[in-house]
């Protein structure tokens, strides 16, 4: 095994606490998986969001070959529910992390969310 694959394997960890950030609880309109294939590089990924059109294909880039555009893209909605529902298997945090994926040495915690500003 290479350094660089070592440096990048962090130790199994428990799932980290998530709580709600990013947008307001009233503007969220559900959960929402976008799914894209990369017409440029072949790549499948999936996006999740809290807004029924915020990921579309000319403002989403491949996180592979890094082009935007040309994607068959699908939308799925787990779920209408416009607050957090901890017991919904259709929350995003109960698809992210993915169940036994590591925590990667080059992650960044913040301890306490930023606002917009940069101020806490």
């Amino acid at each position: 095994m290479k350094t660089d694959d070592l440096r990048d394997q962090a130790d199994q960890t428990t799932v980290l606490k998530n709580p709600p950030a990013g947008i307001s609880e009233s503007q969220r309109e559900g959960v929402f998986v976008n799914g894209f294939i990369c017409q440029h590089c072949g790549l499948h990924f999936n996006l999740f969001s809290w807004k029924a059109n915020r990921h579309r294909a000319d403002n989403t880039f491949c996180p592979e070959c890094g082009r935007r555009g040309a994607y068959i893209h699908y939308r799925k909605m787990l779920s209408d529910k416009t607050c957090r529902d901890e017991s919904s298997q259709d929350e995003i945090f109960r698809h992210v992390p993915w169940p036994g994926s590591q925590l990667m040495s080059d992650s960044v915690i913040m301890a306490t969310p930023q606002k917009k500003d940069g101020r806490k």
